[in-house]
C-alpha cells in the first residue's frame, strides 16, 4: 500500500485545530499525535470556541481513561458544572455484585443534568455507553421540584420522596436517605454532594439549607430551588414495584425458575432489600429502557482511541454473553441481552451519525477513508523523572529546564495535587531565584501568561506544544506518581459512647458500678414528666434515672470482657474502684520516673530539615493526612531537641506510620546516625525492606536485613557491614538484639509492635532506650481519651484519619458464586496483582484449596492458617510477599501485619459470620496501591438465609463504606489498642470498672501525682417539679436523646447551653415548651457546679438549697442572706430554706437561678 499523500495527512497546531472543530467545519476527523493531558486541553479549547449548541460526548475504552480525560478536562476548562461524568457500574454483565453507590449517584446526577439541559460536554465509557439505562420520560416524571414559599402538605412530600426511592432513617448520613423531625426534613439527594435540610412552617416551605452529615449541623449554603431526581436507577415502589413484580414472575416463568426461588427474590424486594446483583434485572422493572443518546439532543462524537473503543466493546458484548449463560447455568433470572445491552455493532452505527473527532494514538489507514487527519507535534514529560532520580533526588535538572524555557520565551505551567505539595515546590525552588507566579485558584480556562506559573488542580500527566512553546508539568512528572482521591467529608466520630448504646448493653453508673441499660423511658407522676434512663442491677434492683443527671452514666466498654452485675449498696463496686486506682498510681509513678529521667538526660540534637529533606517529603507517593503531618512535625520537633526521642506512634495498619518512621530514619542517616529498624517477624522484616528500598531508591541510602531466612553467610555479611558504618539502615527481627551485631553510630531505634515482643527482648529494648533515640509503633489504633489521658506520662501521636486512598476499595456483598469468584481472582491476576482468600475454618481450609486450583488452574495457591508451625506459616506468607504464589487462601491470620501493595482483592467466604471489627481489618488488607481494590463479602444463597441473617445482610450493606456501620468496629479495635498500650494488669482493672471510668481514675491519678490541685465535682440533684424534658416527638430516635441529653449535662458554662439550644433549632426545629424548660435547667445546673451546690428542690412553699462541705459559696454570704429572717433560713445539715408561698413552678427556676447568680456577685 503507498503511502497516503497531502492534503489528508495535515499538520497543524493544537491551538490552530481547535476554531475550525469547533465552528462544525468537518463531519468527521482525526488527530494524532497527542501526548500527555493535551487530548483535554484540546477539548477544552473546544468548548470555550464552539459556537453550536452540541453537546460534547467523549467516549474513553475504559474507566481508568476516563476519569483521568473528566479531571484534566475541568481542570483545563475551568467550570466543572460544564462537565459531566456518566460511568459504567464497574461490575460484570450478570454478576451477582450491585454497583457502588458512589457510581450510581454520579450517574443520577449526570441523568438529571442532561434532563435539564445542563452540561456541555459528557466525558463516559463504551461500557457505560452499550448498557441501556432508566428511561428519561420515567426520570422526568418522578422529579420532584421543590422551592422556597411552596405550599407542600407533608404526607404528599413523603409519599414523593418513597417514589422516588429514598429510604426513610432517623439520621441522615447516605445518599438516598431522609428523616423526619418535627417541622425539618433532611434528605440526601445524590446529585448533591451534601445533603439539605427542609425548613416547614406548616405546610410552607420556609427554608432549604446545607448540613454537614458528619455533625448533623447546618451550614452557610442556602437554596431557593431543589430539584429531586431519583435515589437509585432501579424504583421499587408504586406503579414501578408493580410493574417489576408483574415482569419478574412472567420471567421467572419464562425460565421455569423455581416458585420459592422466585417468591424469595420478591419478598426482599418488598422488604426494601435489593440483593447483591439485583440491579441486572432493571429491564423487569420498566416496560422499556433508553440508552443515553435519549438523554441527549444534538452532539459531537469525540472518541479517545477509537480502535481501543472498539475493542472493548466487542469484548464487553462477549462478557455480556458469558454472563448470561452463567446465570443460564445457575438458574438465575436473567434478562435477554437485547433488552439491557446494545452490541459493537449498534454502536459502531451510532459512531457514524453526527459530527465526530478522533484522537488516535495510532492511525490506521483504510482506502475508503475519505476523512482528514492532523498530526501535531507534542511532547510529553517522561524525561523529567529520570533526571531528577540521576541526581539523588535533586530539582536541579528541572530548575535547568525551567531555566532553558523561560529564556526561550516559553509559557510553564506547574500543576500540584494539593497545595501543601505547590508550597513545597515554590520553597524547593526558590534557592534558584527563578521568576516563579503562584496563583492557587488559577482559572485554568483562562490563557495564561508567559513565564512559570504554579498552581492547584487534579492532574495525571502534562505535555509540551513545541509550536506554541507551551509546557505544563503535574507535580507527579516530577516527584513519581501519587495515590490521588477525591477527599470525602470524615465520618462521625465518637460524640458520645452512647450513641450506639442498645437495650440490654452494659453500662458503669459512677456510684453503684456495672447494670444493665434497659432504656430511656419516659414517667409521669403526678403533673410532672420526664425522661429516666431506666438500669438494672444485681438482685433485679432497678435505678431509674433523671436524664439530668446522666453525666453518671457511662456505656461499659471493654476488650471482650462479660463481667457480672453489681449489687447496689454491697461496696462491692467501691473496692474495685479502690483496687483499679492502686494499680493505676503504680503505672503512673513509674512512666512519671522514666518521663523525669528523659527530661534530664542529653540526647543527640538533630540538625532541622533542611532542602534535601523536604525534597525527600515531596517525593511521598500519597496525599499526608492531617494527622499524619502532626506525627512527622512532633516526631522532627523530638529529634531537633536535646532531649532523647521515646514517642509512640499509633494507628491502624495502613494509615501511615510507616512513612512517620521513613522520614525520622532519612533524618538520622542525613546527620550520619544509624537507625534500626526492629520488628517482630521475618514477614514484616522483609515487607519493611522492600517498603524502604523503594523509598530510598533515588537516594544514596544503603538499606539491609537481618532474619534467620538469611543465609549464614549474608547475615556475617551483613553485621560486618553494619559495624563498620556501610549500612545505614538495618531491618531485623530479635536477631538484632543479640550480642554479636554492633553499630558504629547508631542514632535511632524504630520499633514495630513492641507488644509481640518477649520478656527478655523488652529488657534489652529498656537498657537501649537509654542510650538511642527510640520511635515505637504500634498497628492497633487507641481511643483519644486515652491519649489525653497519658498526656503527661508519653509522647503519643495518634493517626486515627484513613489516607484519602483507603476509599478506593470497591466493596462488594454476594452470595457464593463459583464463576465470580473466578472472575475475580482472573481480573486479579491478569493485571500482575494477588489475591487473598479468607477462609476461617481450619478444617476444611485444605479442601477450599483444592476446590480454588481446579476453579483458576492458572493461580499459584499458598495456604496459612494460625495451626500451622511458625517457621511454615512463615515461608508461606515469604512466598506470597515475594510473589511466589498468588492467592492465598487463609485464615483471619491476615488481620494483623501484612501490608501487599500488589495484593488488591479480597474474597471473604461466609462474611455474614464475622465481626464487624473483623471485616473492618481484613479488608483493609487491600486497598495499598494505586491500584483499584476490591473487596468481596460472600454470603449463602437466599434460601440458606433467615430472617436474622436477612438483617445482617442489611447491615453488610451498609458497611460498604467506611462509614456509619463500622462506628462500633472501630471503637472495639480501639479497646484492644488501649490493652495492648496499657499491657495485661491494666487490662484487668479496665475489665473490671469499664473504660471510660478508667480513663477519668487515670487522668486524676496523674493530676494528683504531677501536684496538680483537683477540685471535687458535684453531680447536682434538681427537684422543683418542672417537666423539662426532650419530647419524643421533637427528637424520636433514643439514642440520639441520649446524645443531647449529655451534651447539655456536661455543659461547663451558659455558651455551651445556648450552643447546644441553636443545634436543636437546627436539627429538629423550634423547641417545645418542655425543651426550652430543660434548657433553663440545665442552665440551672452549670450555676449549682460552678458554686458546689447539691440540691435544688422546691416543696410548694420553699426552695431549699443543700450545700456539701466544699461548696464555694461562702459563710458570710449565707449570714448576710439571714439579716431577712422572715425569708431566709438555715438549718443544721447545710441547708438554705427560702420562703416563696405559692408561685408557679417556672416562677420558681427563674427565682433559683437569680438567687445562685447573685452567690457568684458577691
Amino acid at each position: 500500500m503507498s503511502e497516503p499523500t497531502e492534503p489528508r495527512f495535515q499538520h497543524s497546531s493544537l491551538a490552530g485545530l481547535q476554531h475550525p472543530f469547533a465552528s462544525g467545519v468537518f463531519g468527521r476527523s482525526e488527530i494524532l499525535g497527542l501526548n500527555g493531558s493535551s487530548d483535554a486541553w484540546f477539548a477544552a479549547g473546544l468548548l470555550a470556541r464552539k459556537e453550536s449548541a452540541e453537546t460534547l460526548l467523549i467516549v474513553a475504552s475504559d474507566q481508568a481513561d476516563a476519569q483521568r480525560f473528566y479531571r484534566a478536562l475541568s481542570f483545563f476548562h475551568g467550570r466543572q458544572a460544564d462537565i459531566l461524568f456518566f460511568p459504567h457500574w464497574e461490575t460484570e454483565p450478570y454478576a451477582p455484585l450491585s454497583p457502588h453507590p458512589e457510581i450510581e449517584a454520579t450517574r443520577l446526577a449526570t441523568l438529571a443534568a442532561l434532563a435539564n439541559d445542563r452540561g456541555k460536554a459528557v466525558v463516559t465509557t463504551v461500557k457505560a455507553l452499550q448498557q441501556k439505562i432508566l428511561p428519561r420520560e420515567v426520570l422526568d416524571s418522578l422529579r420532584l421540584e421543590l422551592e422556597v414559599g411552596d405550599e407542600i402538605p407533608r404526607d404528599v412530600l413523603l409519599h414523593g420522596l418513597a417514589s422516588l426511592g429514598y429510604q426513610r432513617v432517623t439520621l441522615v448520613e447516605d445518599r438516598g436517605s431522609f428523616a423526619v423531625r418535627g417541622d425539618l426534613v433532611d434528605l440526601f439527594p445524590p446529585v448533591l454532594e451534601q445533603p439539605v435540610r427542609l425548613a416547614f412552617f406548616g405546610d410552607e416551605l420556609e427554608e432549604i439549607r446545607s448540613f454537614d452529615p458528619a455533625s448533623q449541623r447546618s451550614g452557610d449554603q442556602h437554596l431557593v430551588r431543589l430539584e429531586l431526581a431519583p435515589a437509585r436507577e432501579m424504583i421499587l415502589a408504586g406503579r414501578h414495584l408493580d410493574t417489576f413484580t408483574r415482569r419478574c414472575k412472567e420471567r421467572c416463568d419464562d425460565l421455569e425458575i423455581p416458585r420459592a426461588q422466585r417468591e424469595a427474590i420478591l419478598e426482599e424486594v418488598r422488604e426494601g432489600l435489593l440483593g447483591p446483583g439485583r440491579e441486572n434485572l432493571l429491564p423487569l422493572n420498566y416496560e422499556s429502557l433508553d440508552t443515553l443518546f435519549d438523554y441527549l439532543g444534538r452532539y459531537c462524537w469525540l472518541l479517545l482511541d477509537p480502535a481501543a473503543i472498539m475493542t472493548a466493546a466487542d469484548e464487553f458484548f462477549e462478557a455480556i454473553k458469558s454472563g448470561q449463560k452463567r446465570a443460564q447455568n445457575n438458574s438465575e433470572p436473567y434478562v435477554a441481552a437485547q433488552t439491557f445491552y446494545l452490541t459493537a455493532q449498534e454502536l459502531d452505527v451510532r459512531f457514524s451519525q453526527g459530527p465526530r473527532i478522533d484522537l488516535a494514538s495510532l492511525q490506521v489507514y483504510q482506502l475508503e477513508d475519505e476523512h482528514p487527519v492532523f498530526r501535531v507535534p507534542v511532547l510529553g514529560n517522561t524525561d523529567l523523572r529520570p533526571d531528577h532520580a540521576a541526581h539523588d533526588g535533586s530539582l536541579a535538572p528541572l530548575v535547568e529546564k525551567l531555566r532553558e524555557w523561560q529564556n526561550d520565551g516559553w509559557r510553564v505551567l506547574i500543576v500540584c495535587h494539593q497545595r501543601g505539595q505547590a508550597e513545597r515546590l515554590l520553597d524547593l525552588l526558590a534557592p534558584s531565584d527563578l521568576p516563579i507566579g503562584w496563583e492557587p485558584d488559577l482559572l485554568a480556562g483562562r490563557v495564561f501568561a508567559e513565564g512559570i506559573t504554579i498552581t492547584t488542580g487534579l492532574l495525571d500527566s502534562g505535555f509540551r506544544l513545541v509550536d506554541e512553546k507551551l509546557v505544563v508539568i503535574c507535580d507527579d512528572e516530577i516527584f513519581g506518581p501519587r495515590t490521588h482521591r477525591k477527599v470525602r467529608p470524615r465520618q462521625r466520630v465518637f460524640e458520645s459512647s452512647l450513641a450506639d448504646l442498645k437495650a440490654a448493653d452494659l453500662v458503669v453508673h459512677a456510684d453503684y458500678g456495672i447494670g444493665r441499660y434497659l432504656g430511656l423511658v419516659h414517667l409521669k407522676t403526678g403533673a410532672v414528666e420526664g425522661d429516666f434512663i431506666h438500669l438494672e442491677y444485681a438482685g433485679e434492683d432497678r435505678l431509674y434515672l433523671p436524664v439530668e443527671r446522666i453525666e453518671k452514666v457511662q456505656r461499659y466498654l471493654s476488650d471482650g470482657s462479660s463481667p457480672r452485675l453489681d449489687k447496689m449498696g454491697s461496696g462491692a463496686w467501691e473496692k474495685a474502684k479502690l483496687r483499679a486506682r492502686a494499680t493505676i498510681e503504680e503505672m503512673a509513678r513509674d512512666l512519671l520516673q522514666v518521663q523525669a529521667r528523659r527530661q534530664l538526660a542529653e540526647g543527640f540534637s538533630y540538625s532541622p530539615p533542611d532542602r534535601l529533606f523536604r525534597e525527600f517529603e515531596a517525593a511521598f507517593p500519597h496525599e499526608e493526612t492531617p494527622d499524619q503531618l502532626e506525627a512527622i512535625e512532633a516526631v522532627l520537633a523530638d529529634m531537633v531537641s536535646e532531649r532523647p526521642v521515646d514517642r509512640l506512634i499509633c494507628g491502624d495498619v495502613g494509615y501511615g506510620k510507616t512513612e512517620v518512621a521513613i522520614r525520622a530514619a532519612f533524618k538520622a542517616v542525613l546527620d550520619s546516625r544509624q537507625v534500626a529498624i526492629l520488628v517482630p517477624t521475618t514477614v514484616l522484616a522483609r515487607q519493611h525492606l522492600e517498603t524502604f528500598r523503594q523509598r530510598f531508591a533515588d537516594y544514596p541510602v544503603t538499606v539491609d536485613m537481618l532474619s534467620r531466612f538469611r543465609t549464614a553467610a549474608e547475615q556475617k555479611r551483613t553485621i560486618e557491614c553494619t559495624a563498620a558504618g556501610q549500612v545505614d539502615i538495618v531491618i531485623g527481627t530479635h536477631r538484632l538484639l543479640q550480642r554479636d551485631v554492633h553499630f558504629k553510630n547508631l542514632g535511632l531505634i524504630v520499633i514495630d509492635e513492641e507488644q509481640r515482643f518477649g520478656v527478655i527482648h523488652k529488657e534489652r529494648l529498656k537498657k537501649m532506650r537509654a542510650e538511642v533515640d527510640v520511635l515505637t509503633l504500634t498497628a492497633t489504633p487507641i481511643p483519644r481519651t486515652l491519649h489525653q489521658s497519658m498526656a503527661g506520662l508519653r509522647e503519643l501521636s495518634i493517626i486515627d484519619t484513613p489516607p484519602v486512598d483507603r476509599q478506593a476499595i470497591r466493596t462488594y456483598v454476594t452470595r457464593f458464586d463459583d464463576d465470580l469468584i473466578r472472575d475475580a481472582i482472573l481480573r486479579e491476576l491478569r493485571r500482575g496483582g494477588q489475591v487473598y482468600f479468607v477462609h476461617n475454618r481450619v478444617q476444611s481450609i485444605g479442601a477450599m484449596a483444592d476446590f480454588l486450583r481446579q476453579l483458576v488452574p492458572q493461580a499459584k495457591v499458598g495456604v496459612g492458617h494460625g495451626q500451622m508451625p511458625e517457621k511454615e506459616l512463615e515461608r508461606v506468607m515469604l512466598d506470597f510477599i515475594e510473589g511466589r504464589t498468588n492467592l492465598l487462601v487463609c485464615t483471619t491470620i491476615i488481620e494483623n501485619g501484612i501490608d501487599i501493595s500488589s495484593a488488591n482483592t479480597m474474597i471473604i467466604n461466609r462474611a455474614d459470620c464475622f465481626g464487624l471489627s473483623q471485616l473492618y481489618q481484613l479488608r483493609g488488607r487491600v486497598g495499598r496501591s494505586h491500584q483499584r481494590a476490591y473487596a468481596y463479602l460472600m454470603i449463602p444463597g437466599e434460601g440458606l438465609l433467615t430472617r436474622d441473617a436477612r438483617e445482617r445482610l442489611k447491615v453488610l450493606q451498609e458497611q460498604a463504606e467506611l462509614g456509619a456501620g463500622f462506628r462500633i468496629a472501630r471503637h472495639d479495635l480501639e479497646l484492644r489498642g488501649a490493652g495492648d498500650l496499657l499491657g495485661a494488669r491494666q487490662a484487668g482493672q479496665v475489665a473490671a470498672i469499664g473504660f471510660e471510668m478508667y480513663t477519668e481514675l487515670l487522668e486524676e491519678t496523674i493530676q494528683e501525682l504531677q501536684g496538680q490541685s483537683r477540685e471535687e465535682s458535684v453531680d447536682p440533684e434538681i427537684r422543683l417539679g418542672l417537666s423539662a424534658f426532650l419530647p419524643e416527638a421533637y427528637v424520636a430516635d433514643p439514642n440520639q436523646r441520649l446524645v443531647l441529653y449529655r451534651k447539655l449535662a456536661s455543659a461547663v458554662d451558659d455558651v455551651e447551653i445556648y450552643q447546644a439550644g441553636d443545634e436543636l433549632r437546627d436539627r429538629y426545629g423550634e423547641l417545645p415548651e418542655a425543651a426550652e424548660l430543660l434548657l433553663e435547667v440545665m442552665k440551672l445546673r452549670v450555676l449549682m457546679k460552678q458554686l458546689h451546690v447539691e440540691l435544688a428542690e422546691f416543696d410548694g412553699h420553699n426552695l431549699v438549697f443543700a450545700f456539701p462541705g466544699n461548696t464555694k459559696v461562702a459563710p458570710e454570704q449565707i449570714l448576710a442572706l439571714l439579716e431577712d429572717g422572715k425569708k431566709y433560713s438555715f438549718s443544721p445539715d447545710y441547708r438554705l430554706s427560702i420562703r416563696l408561698g405559692r408561685i408557679a413552678r417556672e416562677e420558681v427556676l427563674t427565682i433559683a437561678k437569680k438567687e445562685l447568680q447573685a452567690f457568684c456577685r458577691l
